[in-house]
């Protein structure tokens, strides 16, 4: 065996040891790593010595999806397709009433791969139960969809688990929304879909939710369908893709990092950020091709052979942040404060957006065969570095100037990007105002609207959400069942994120 081989199983025997004996874990959370820790002790998939030099620089980062991928990072099926035909796979048959509809979607939940080993995508809930609802009536249907949002956040205790409701205004998304805020849950992650045709009484309904719990986000459903297209989703954080596709991998650029190696703005745009990207899709490509070529996902998963999934659907994702940093590093100058910051900021993702598109996307047929454009959130050990294209927290200017900066950023990315705001808990007496507010920040570009009061017992980690008093045991030491509360925890002290600025309803340069 030779040495560097036996260097590498001696290292993996001592981390499987670590993980079998760390009691901040539980058993999801060891079975979880374990097989992770399998995964990586094979060598990683092809790449240039440049390309792995961009991830030792700390440059690029594939986000910990492993050496060997074996399934797409993130899957949205069609669940549509799934209630209207049922699962040979499952043996299931289509469900006739809420019973058979809430425990049919349960179930498949159960089967549906991602990175975090839990579906990223619950699906559009509200159109895929309606029927059920308005046959069982209020009082029966109110019951079993508690249980069925306590199930979700008990069998699937991860943040990045996502549902969608709107933009047609039905009584199970008003339902959810009511439950949501009596239940106070963490999970799931959820996206309100809005355009022109949402009724205010139902969007109104889903501010003083987020004004409570921070859900849902606003999502710009007119331009998502321009850009994507009619059958979209939003998973994980904030990830828009279509429905009965999905992303192979999410590979990220960070742009605070490679503006170090130029000499100059120009130096940056003409040489070093090609050069990252170049790599990026170099490295993006080699992942999307083993888990089709080599791990032969399509041919194995019930989901791909029961038409749940097609290759037709997916893409994979190129994530881009530190922006703030990169153009601070460059210019001198403060994006949101210095006009001529964004001038610079958008010639850096036009520059990395063309590069990206110059090359194909290996298997990327659901955008046209090239790799989508993602403002990626961030992770738990960033240390001073923003997320994705925003502002750096504390830095922030008045709203209506970060909407107008933020939303000419927005208009560039394809596959994700969001803006979080935190307003005074008198906001709740005026979700009115706050209405008005993210009807403005869509119109002008704005993506996906996030939002939460100052006071809320949920933090809003980026893309997706903890409860305080879970963080305070998890630093006491308590073993938790959410998979996130612990990257959460991190997230907070490395990335500065309660410095965010507060506004207040009517305050032009709120603080």
């Amino acid at each position: 065996m030779k040495l560097e081989t036996l260097s590498r199983v001696i290292r993996a025997m001592n981390r499987v040891y670590e993980i079998i004996t760390d009691t901040s874990l539980d058993y999801k959370d060891k079975r979880h790593l374990l097989a992770a820790e399998a995964e990586n002790s094979l060598p990683y998939v092809k790449i240039s010595e440049k390309a792995q030099q961009y991830f030792s620089q700390g440059i690029l980062c594939d986000l910990f999806e492993g050496h060997a991928p074996y399934r797409p990072r993130y899957i949205l099926p069609d669940y549509q397709k799934f209630m209207e035909k049922g699962s040979e796979y499952l043996n299931l048959k289509p469900p006739q009433d809420l019973f058979e509809a809430v425990n049919a979607l349960l179930i498949i939940y159960r089967y549906v791969p991602s990175i975090t080993s839990y579906p990223v995508y619950l699906g559009q809930v509200d159109e895929h139960l309606e029927p059920f609802v308005l046959a069982a009536g209020e009082e029966l249907s109110e019951k079993l969809l508690k249980m069925f949002l306590v199930q979700i956040d008990r069998v699937l205790p991860d943040g990045f688990v996502h549902m969608n409701i709107g933009p047609k205004d039905t009584r199970t998304g008003r339902l959810i929304l009511k439950l949501e805020r009596e239940l106070k849950q963490a999970v799931p992650n959820i996206s309100l879909k809005y355009n022109e045709e949402t009724p205010d009484s139902f969007a109104i309904e889903a501010v003083k939710t987020a004004l409570e719990i921070g859900k849902p986000y606003f999502v710009n459903d007119r331009e998502l369908k321009e850009d994507l297209d009619p059958a979209y989703g939003v998973a994980s954080c904030y990830n828009t893709l279509l429905i009965g596709g999905g992303s192979f991998t999410l590979v990220r650029l960070n742009l605070k990092e490679a503006a170090k190696k130029a000499r100059d703005f120009q130096d940056f745009i003409r040489n070093v950020l090609p050069d990252a990207v170049l790599a990026q899709a170099e490295v993006i490509n080699a992942r999307a091709k083993f888990i089709v070529e080599e791990a032969k996902f399509f041919e194995t998963s019930f989901l791909a052979k029961e038409g749940l999934i097609s290759l037709a659907r997916f893409t994979s994702m190129a994530g881009y942040f530190g922006l703030y940093e990169c153009i601070e590093h460059l210019t001198g100058l403060k994006l949101g404060k210095d006009k001529e910051a964004l001038y610079y900021a958008e010639q850096v993702l036009k520059t990395a957006k063309d590069t990206l598109e110059s090359v194909p996307g290996a298997y990327c047929y659901g955008t046209g065969g090239r790799i989508g454009f993602h403002a990626q959130s961030g992770i738990d050990s960033d240390i001073d570095v923003t997320p994705g294209v925003r502002i750096k927290y504390g830095e922030e200017p008045d709203i209506f100037t970060q909407i107008k900066t933020e939303g000419r950023l927005h208009k560039y990315f394809d596959t994700g990007i969001s803006d979080i705001y935190i307003f005074d808990r008198t906001a709740r007496e005026n979700p009115e105002g706050v209405l008005k507010i993210i009807k403005g920040a869509l119109k002008e570009g704005i993506r996906v609207f996030s939002f939460n009061t100052s006071d809320s017992e949920f933090i809003r980690i980026t893309g997706y959400l903890v409860k305080r008093t879970d963080v305070l045991k998890y630093e006491k030491g308590e073993v938790l069942r959410e998979d996130t509360v612990k990257l959460g925890a991190a997230s907070i002290k490395n990335n500065n994120t309660e410095a965010r600025k507060v506004r207040i309803i009517g305050e032009r340069n709120s603080q």
